[in-house]
């Protein structure tokens, strides 16, 4: 099974971006250190985009810029930001969830119909991350390459940075250019990073979560074996013997249950605020993104960086929604998978009495579902997903609306 989780794509994604900004647990000191010296490095540098990224806004406000462009830029800043400090507060939660997953969903037994339902969460979690990984790396290239492309048809030999810095130096000189350029490249790096890693392991935890309580909803179905109630000539004795061994495989999947709720209560702790965060800000982000494709003068090379953030940003908003729907649909139906569970057929017994008791609470307590909120406000599903969306619409047609205004008058 190790091997099977180790060769997982989405896994190895994951992992490998977690490494990069110093969020994975370390095998031994060294590489411990190596971890707090990769996390001080990508905060150092995600400290100064957002520096740069307000102070561009300043300027380029005071200096009556393109205050449209420069907004998108920071508000992606702002909520890379906001990842990567909710997750360095909450670290030793965060590892603890990864390594409970290990553990309890990767590492556990499980005969042929639940190994399939893995694979197919597996087979989703490699969809989300490959795209949301290959879309952030065309995002970092298109940034860092648009000062390049832009001179090529005017010719110029004139050399301009991804990002203005307001200081007051020669930038396009050496060293200076050199500098600053190479400075540009690790901040573009590692706020892109901290932008969709999170997620990633986010949509691969919330998904593999949902599809332990479909797990769980097939062990309740086969708690009552109809080849063995079918056998006329078992005696009571042999009735009642079965009775309590249902009995105890039914306590063993309460157990689960109530480790699924833990966890995923955990997981809530952890992410409510991240989540927060992007239901408010991304209606407003796919605003600017759409704005910048259809709407703003801007070069060829800029329009295209906007198509891979705006579906980076759609594809993002998508697998976290997704991810929280599923947690809430599977959770709901563990009800109907113990009232599947054959009751009827048990006998009138003690055990069999308290099977059908037991078996009430479980579709009671279902019944109050588990769910992702953004920060306790509302539950997160695929509803909010068309909500933002919509709010981005209506964003954009504001918008719109105030620059054909700006243009007549």
């Amino acid at each position: 099974m190790q091997t099977e989780i180790e060769s997982d794509i989405s896994v190895k994604l994951s992992k490998f971006f977690l490494k990069n900004v110093g969020l994975w647990k370390a095998k031994d000191h060294m590489e411990e250190y190596k971890m707090k010296l990769l996390n001080f490095y990508t905060t150092w540098n995600v400290v100064i985009g957002v520096y740069f990224q307000f102070r561009d806004v300043y300027f380029t406000w005071f200096f009556h810029g393109d205050i449209l462009y420069v907004c998108s830029n920071c508000l992606s800043v702002l909520i890379s930001s906001i990842k990567l400090i909710v997750i360095v507060v909450h670290k030793v939660e965060f590892m603890n969830l990864i390594d409970y997953m290990y553990d309890h969903f990767w590492n556990a037994d499980y005969d042929f119909h639940e190994k399939r339902i893995l694979q197919n969460c597996r087979n989703t979690c490699v969809y989300f991350t490959s795209c949301v990984s290959t879309i952030g790396i065309c995002v970092i290239i298109s940034y860092l390459a648009a000062p390049f492309i832009g001179r090529i048809p005017s010719n110029s030999s004139e050399r301009t940075l991804p990002f203005d810095m307001w200081l007051n130096l020669p930038m396009s000189e050496t060293p200076y250019y050199e500098t600053m350029f190479g400075i540009q490249v690790l901040t573009v790096y590692f706020v892109a990073v901290c932008y969709f890693c999170f997620d990633n392991v986010f949509c691969i935890m919330s998904l593999h979560l949902s599809s332990q309580f479909r797990i769980l909803q097939y062990r309740l179905t086969k708690l009552v074996d109809v080849k063995y109630q079918s056998n006329e000539t078992n005696t009571d004795s042999v009735w009642a013997d079965y009775a309590v061994k249902s009995y105890k495989q039914f306590k063993n999947c309460v157990r689960h249950h109530q480790e699924l709720i833990d966890y995923c209560e955990k997981l809530e702790n952890v992410y409510t605020t991240i989540i927060l965060a992007q239901v408010l800000l991304f209606s407003v982000l796919i605003c600017l993104f759409g704005y910048q494709i259809l709407l703003a003068n801007g070069t060829h090379a800029r329009r295209s960086l906007f198509i891979f953030l705006i579906s980076g940003a759609m594809v993002l908003l998508f697998m976290f929604t997704y991810s929280c729907h599923m947690v809430i649909e599977q959770s709901e139906n563990i009800a109907v998978g113990a009232y599947s569970a054959l009751w009827t057929c048990m006998p009138m017994n003690q055990s069999g009495k308290s099977f059908r008791k037991d078996l009430i609470i479980v579709m009671e307590r279902s019944r109050r579902v588990c769910c992702l909120t953004a920060n306790g406000f509302f539950p997160v599903s695929l509803e909010t997903y068309t909500t933002i969306l919509s709010t981005a619409m209506s964003y954009f047609t504001l918008l719109k609306n105030n620059t054909v205004e700006s243009v007549e008058t």
